[in-house]
């Protein structure tokens, strides 16, 4: 038992401890961590997380930008946290594929505290109208029947994907062979026992020599270096598989994430544009304004409904590509509007310096390229201690009958005779180790421009996120509600609302860009550093022991 939980819990001191240290050590580079809570939930497919009762910011995907369709005009959602929700239904207002969103739903981006002009005279547009089905007819991408929506974080997703990834749990095991070939590297080389026989002029007899190399030239411990630097080597690409997929699956999180929220954002809008219509379909009966109006807000209509469409078509290719990577089916709903708020919130600026020093210390790339160094210097090692003597004993028998028996026992001194051929290959292997030692240094250089390309990044992300929220997004909304009580008041023509209203909605679109631009370039700075969720550790060494209980039920 006790070889079987050392054999279990390999991978946390070799791979693990690196990925603990890292994420220590990138405290205040990266973004918070998720709570236990989250990062438990991750671990059971379908099962949702319990919601954020004191979230410090709503969900980024929750929100609306118009307001209640039934006062007749867009509103500027509140900027208030979303109420909680059971932990088996998804938060108000959050992402839910397939539900009627023409309507628009609670708010999760901040905009602006003063709400438009009321519209309740105009009659509210007809249910359905500018909302798009659950599912393309005839859709070729399946989807479980009844799957609840998984609520997930970034760091969730990538728990949740390492623990299912294949490629992923085979580097781990080529770590556990390495492991393998140092025990066998530790033993002493076997004895040799040789029977032969022995031809006289009296006849023939039969000889046994047993010898046992004891290599005090230091063979073994040449041969024990080798493998250990193979098991470093092994536990390096191991790291470096693992932070790549962490990388990965956080990019396809973000990109379902902004997708979502812009298919939300576009339904709102939507039917933000089919009130516009309505406006002016009844200016135009009553005869106040000319029926070019009513043609031109039709053309927006139709512009909107396509917008609509694509969004939804983008967010079942982001939603399809991270089920992919959790082992879900294609279409099987996942939300993420926890997830882009957590990971966008404004963060203290970060210093270049100490992103350096927490990549070099976590980075698998820098790892991968030591071990690699190390492997040729003890392949040097082991070709000069075979070039040195070494001490066997011997046990020779030459001779048993039943009256006689010729044995003896001595010592046997091996002296190796190099015709140049050792001396080749550490020439060689001299060598190779001073090409890796360049390509250590090569990346150790690349690893510190990642880091500090990665600060700048976040930080200029951070900085263009705060100009929105410093009062563009509030004079576009402005802006159009200047221009929605002008056309009201017949001083302006539906012309200037809807120019308006395509201010508002690039300027809500480039909000949402930088919002998830925050987001990537966080993630890109936690692959920089090397930097893991912290819970994944656990979670890997949790579903090492699963997969080895569930191999030892079969055998049985």
């Amino acid at each position: 038992m006790f070889f079987l939980r050392q054999r279990l819990l390999f991978f946390l001191p070799g791979v693990c401890g690196l990925l603990w240290s890292s994420a220590a050590g990138a405290q205040g580079t990266t973004p918070p961590a998720s709570n236990p809570a989250s990062s438990s939930a991750a671990a059971g497919e379908g099962a949702a997380m319990p919601p954020d009762s004191q979230a410090a910011s709503p969900a980024p995907m929750s929100g609306s930008t118009g307001g209640d369709t039934s006062a007749g005009s867009p509103q500027a959602p509140p900027n208030t946290p979303a109420p909680s929700a059971a932990p088996d239904a998804p938060a108000p207002g959050a992402y839910a594929p397939g539900a009627n969103r023409a309507a628009p739903v609670s708010p999760a981006v901040p905009l602006v505290s003063s709400p438009l002009p009321s519209l309740s005279s105009i009659p509210t547009p007809p249910a359905g109208q500018g909302t798009l089905p659950a599912a393309p007819p005839g859709s070729l991408l399946p989807q479980t029947p009844g799957a609840a929506p998984l609520r997930l974080t970034a760091d969730d997703a990538a728990i949740l994907a390492a623990r299912r990834n294949l490629g992923l749990m085979a580097a781990i095991q080529d770590t556990f062979a390495a492991e393998s070939g140092v025990r066998s590297a530790r033993a002493l080389a076997p004895p040799s026992f040789t029977i032969g026989p022995a031809f006289q002029p009296g006849g023939t007899t039969d000889g046994l020599l047993f010898l046992q190399p004891l290599e005090l030239n230091g063979t073994r411990g040449a041969r024990t270096g080798i493998a250990r630097a193979q098991l470093r080597l092994a536990q390096a690409q191991a790291l470096l598989s693992l932070q790549t997929l962490v990388y990965t699956v956080r990019l396809l999180f973000y990109a379902l994430a902004r997708a979502q929220a812009s298919e939300v954002l576009q339904q709102t809008l939507l039917a933000s544009t089919l009130q516009f219509d309505q406006i002016a379909r009844t200016q135009v009966k009553l005869g106040a304004r000319p029926g070019i109006e009513a043609v031109q807000t039709a053309i927006e209509v139709a512009r909107a409904r396509q917008i609509a469409a694509q969004s939804r078509g983008e967010e079942q290719a982001a939603r399809a590509a991270l089920n992919a990577y959790l082992g879900r089916a294609p279409l099987d709903p996942i939300d993420t509007s926890r997830g882009l708020a957590q990971d966008a919130a404004p963060a203290p600026l970060l210093e270049i310096a100490a992103a350096q020093r927490n990549a070099l210390d976590g980075r698998a790339e820098v790892a991968v390229a030591r071990a690699n160094r190390d492997v040729p210097s003890a392949q040097e090692s082991l070709y000069r201690a075979q070039g040195r003597p070494d001490i066997a004993p011997s046990l020779r028998i030459s001779q048993i009958t039943p009256t006689y028996m010729d044995a003896g026992v001595g010592v046997v001194i091996s002296v190796p005779i190099d015709y140049g051929t050792r001396r080749g290959l550490i020439r060689q292997v001299q060598q190779n180790a001073q090409a890796q030692e360049a390509r250590l240094v090569g990346a150790q250089a690349q690893v510190r421009l990642d880091a500090e390309q990665a600060v700048v990044r976040v930080n200029a992300a951070q900085a263009v996120l705060a100009e929105y929220d410093a009062g563009l997004l509030a004079n576009a909304h402005t802006v159009l509600a200047s221009a929605l009580a002008g056309y009201k008041a017949g001083g302006t023509t539906i012309i200037s609302v809807l120019e308006a209203q395509r201010t508002y909605r690039q300027i809500l679109s480039d909000r949402l860009d930088a919002q998830v631009s925050v987001a990537q370039a966080r993630a890109a700075l936690a692959r920089a550093v090397g930097s893991v969720p912290q819970a994944l550790p656990a979670a890997l060494n949790q579903e090492l022991q699963t997969s080895h209980d569930v191999r030892n039920r079969a055998s049985k």
